[in-house]
């Protein structure tokens, strides 16, 4: 198969399995916003963050393993080795994480110990079946399974917040028993006992995936140190409404940053797929040129359009959310951009790189963080953020350059900023006319940085018909 197509086959599969379930749970933000208080909001972002800072160390991200060595499998054998090891290795994780992580978390008087331990537990189970999913290359299915999870936890979460009125605790429930559910359906689906055999785990295999999946440890918790340090910071230097607040304007970052994964799970198999290919500096600089082009348009067009949405979707007690919107799009962006350079890493193996910028980048969020919440309160943590990742992008884009050859058009790139800084601008102006200008030059600005792929779309619809 064409690559391009099955990079946008696997896109259009995973995101129409997902984006359903993603934008009901982003319209029920009006639900969790008028139920909730900015405090228990608050706490529930918290917890998560915190269980999402776990997750690498019990799995040694044999999830990220698994599916990049099955992508190179040869024959059934080759498979059972590789499922085989990776599940020993992550049983190994997750038995010495409850040993250890209950005492823990008990003697710091954690008040939601065993919801965090199972949420963790089921977390790691939930990530190595969907990248087993994926590197069988069932991408259906790995689709289905986010799909239903995402169902199931909508459907809980309306059942225990809005009718038994269970608050805080429900969320986490609702989000135990989804993954608790998906799972278990899948693992029978599937038969994944036949995938696994004590026969088939080989200690040199064992070696070779840690090495490969070790280095995106550091990789992974900086991402969530430099999500997870913003809250933490706000949560002991101002207070849970202001973590509350936080997270609601988080919210628009991550639709974004979701809707960007639809692209990158695919993203990771074909730019390993294309390796060592006659065509694959001229795939990689293609797929980067419209991706580019295309996320920036998002970013602007959120920021133009986030004073209209942001009335219609978010209840009028977290309104001062709004103003960090734009500088949390804007780091998503360029989080966004990192995660594609970080797909070529990925595909030559050289995940040392993955670990090392992000372990600086977290360091450099937490100083700004440190430096600036005082002074500047929860703009502190959004403009650290921005720091953090724009750091990331930088120093991959240039260390990128060892595997393959980016261009880049500098013209198109300097009217980008112009255009940026000026959407900047009318945003927080926030009167009718700037938000209209606003909009009117975001759409402007899409239409002539997108009119290719906005083109092709046309010729394919007009062929069709």
């Amino acid at each position: 198969m064409n690559e391009r197509r099955r990079l946008i086959k696997n896109t259009g599969i995973i995101a129409i399995g997902n984006i359903s379930t993603k934008l009901v749970s982003f319209f029920l933000l009006p639900l969790y916003t008028a139920v909730l208080s900015t405090a228990e909001y608050g706490a529930y972002d918290y917890i998560i963050s915190i269980a999402t800072f776990c997750v690498p160390f019990v799995s040694v991200l044999m999830d990220e393993s698994i599916f990049r060595f099955l992508i190179d499998c040869k024959t059934e054998l080759d498979k059972k080795k590789i499922i085989s090891t990776a599940v020993m290795i992550v049983a190994v994780g997750m038995t010495l994480f409850t040993v250890l992580g209950i005492p823990i978390m008990e003697g710091l008087h954690y008040s939601y110990t065993v919801y965090a331990i199972i949420y963790i537990l089921l977390n790691v189970i939930c990530g190595m079946l969907s990248a087993l999913l994926r590197g069988i290359g069932r991408t259906d299915q790995f689709a289905f399974f986010n799909f239903l999870l995402g169902s199931l936890q909508i459907v809980l979460n309306v059942v225990f917040i809005a009718v038994l009125k269970l608050g805080l605790q429900g969320m986490l429930l609702a989000s135990i028993l989804a993954q608790l559910i998906v799972a278990t359906i899948f693992v029978l689906k599937i038969k994944l006992w036949k995938f696994i055999n004590i026969k088939c785990v080989e200690i040199s295999l064992a070696k070779e995936m840690i090495v490969y999946s070790f280095p995106l440890i550091p990789n992974k918790v900086s991402w969530t140190i430099i999500n997870l340090s913003d809250r933490i910071i706000l949560m002991n230097m101002i207070g849970s409404e202001a973590t509350g607040l936080y997270a609601v304007s988080y919210k628009f970052p991550n639709l974004m940053d979701t809707v960007y994964g639809f692209f990158y799970q695919s993203w990771k198999e074909s730019s390993a797929r294309v390796l060592g290919g006659e065509s694959q500096d001229e795939f990689y600089n293609s797929v980067y040129k419209y991706l580019k082009n295309f996320l920036f348009s998002i970013v602007l067009g959120m920021i133009a359009f986030m004073p209209i949405v942001f009335r219609i979707l978010i209840n009028k007690n977290y309104y001062s959310a709004i103003y960090y919107v734009p500088i949390l799009l804007l780091a998503t962006y360029f989080a966004n951009i990192s995660g594609f350079y970080g797909g070529i890493f990925t595909a030559y193996k050289d995940t040392k790189i993955m670990g090392t910028t992000t372990v600086v980048a977290a360091i450099i969020n937490l100083g700004v963080n440190i430096a600036m919440i005082r002074i500047f309160g929860i703009y502190a943590a959004a403009i650290s953020t921005l720091v953090a990742n724009f750091t990331v992008y930088i120093y991959r884009r240039i260390k990128v350059g060892k595997y393959i050859k980016l261009k880049e058009n500098w013209k198109k790139r300097t009217v980008a900023v112009i255009v940026c800084v000026l959407i900047f601008v009318v945003f927080y102006v926030q009167n009718t006319i700037s938000i209209v200008l606003g909009c009117i030059v975001s759409i402007m600005y899409a239409l002539i940085a997108n009119y290719k792929i906005i083109g092709l779309i046309f010729q394919k619809l007009v062929k069709r018909n």
